[in-house]
């Protein structure tokens, strides 16, 4: 089977849940042997020097990329905002881009165009003006829930009725777009039923995000009893959980466990955060392997206030048997049991006690972390994920006979 993926960044490295659930799929396609072409924006905030991408990495996925420009700029922002156009989405259209895609369409004939994101929804027309293979849409999530999340949370009043706007313009381009693809694959039920709400009428499957189990072992924390975060921090969600955080429920804590260290690790940490000053608090910034990082502390906070989908360094953490602890928001789409598998509180004071609660009791974590690796053992396993996507393919392909 020939594949064309579609990609709104290059997902190399791996650091970000994004760029390793899109590599996910990619890796589990190659070895169910599918033929490949990845097709992905090199943009400004992601950039990547393409030659330092290894040789093998590039040569499996017949990579191919296209620098654009998707830097907020506030006249194009203010032209969508008057037009009721979706900034979120017009970011991503590029003549540059439109050529490449339509280049690599005329040059070679696929089974399967697969869209990793909604944001690229836009392309879809362009796409069956030169191919009759289906294009399938992977929903990692339902985007404008995300921003209207944002807003909902904003003390900024100017702020808030942007990002309101924001949201509402891009629920109506979402809305809209789903019906342009021949398949939808969610990543959770929840988002699932809601499309199915709105009307969508693609066919649709939930084909949760997958792992290599192999590759996550489970070994004993370097530094015993420590708290630790790890998220790109140029994500606007990451960034305001972590701030509610520190602000809320970190005093709380140390109060309790005075000796404790929380260590803070992301992706383009502002410097404001980067510089701020909390007794007991370690920021990294960006480090160089996730995993090495994840390994070395020992209990994994994830204090998300928005989002949709699934939190991918959740699963991970889970598959290395780390105790974890979040929110309502932070676990939505990982369909497990809370209290058994992880710990989830949603107010300052639950947080604050969940943690102390983890931290004093040996057996809690034990069980959590034992019960969190078997429930990625059984539900994200990566070569069920890439087999029940396959099959969803072939079913679309023949429908669309």
């Amino acid at each position: 089977m020939k594949v064309l993926q579609i990609s709104n960044k290059i997902p190399y490295p791996e650091k970000d849940g994004g760029a390793i659930a899109i590599n996910a799929i990619t890796d589990g396609l190659i070895n169910a042997g599918c033929d490949i072409t990845l097709l992905a924006m090199n943009t400004k905030k992601h950039f990547i020097d393409v030659s330092s991408i290894p040789e093998k990495y590039r040569n499996d996925r017949h990579l191919e990329t296209v620098l654009i420009d998707t830097s907020i700029k506030p006249l194009n922002a203010l032209i969508a905002l008057l037009t009721g156009k979706s900034y979120n989405v017009s970011r991503f259209q590029s003549k540059e881009f439109s050529q490449k895609l339509i280049e690599i369409l005329q040059k070679e004939k696929f089974d399967v165009v697969h869209l990793e994101g909604i944001y690229l929804a836009s392309y879809v027309p362009l796409i069956k003006q030169h191919t009759k293979a289906p294009v399938i849409l992977r929903a990692h999530n339902i985007e404008w829930k995300i921003w209207q999340k944002l807003a909902a949370k904003g003390k900024n009043k100017l702020k808030k009725w942007y990002l309101t706007k924001l949201s509402k313009q891009l629920k109506s381009f979402e809305e809209k777009a789903v019906n342009l693809f021949d398949g939808v694959a969610t990543i959770t039920n929840q988002d699932l039923s809601y499309l199915k709400e709105i009307g969508c009428k693609a066919p649709m499957i939930t084909i949760p995000f997958g792992i290599d189990i192999s590759k996550y072992t489970v070994k004993g924390s370097k530094y015993n009893n420590t708290l630790f975060y790890i998220g790109a921090l140029d994500w606007l969600p990451n960034l305001q959980g972590i701030e509610w955080f520190l602000n809320n429920v970190w005093n709380q804590i140390h109060a309790t466990f005075p000796h404790t260290e929380f260590h803070i690790a992301g992706r383009n940490m502002p410097e404001s955060l980067r510089n701020s000053k909390y007794a007991g608090v370690v920021f990294h910034g960006e480090v160089e392997s996730a995993k090495s990082f994840m390994e070395d502390y020992n209990i994994m906070l994830v204090p998300l206030l928005a989002g949709s989908g699934v939190r991918v360094k959740i699963i991970e953490g889970m598959a290395m048997g780390k105790p974890i602890i979040t929110t309502s928001v932070g676990i939505e789409g990982i369909e497990c049991t809370f209290g058994k598998d992880v710990l989830v509180a949603d107010t300052p004071e639950q947080f604050a006690e969940a943690v102390c609660h983890c931290l004093a009791e040996k057996e809690l974590k034990q069980s959590l972390g034992q019960n969190a690796r078997k429930f990625v053992e059984e539900n994200n396993d990566n070569r069920k994920a890439v087999s029940q996507l396959m099959q969803f393919y072939n079913k679309v392909i023949s429908q669309k006979q």
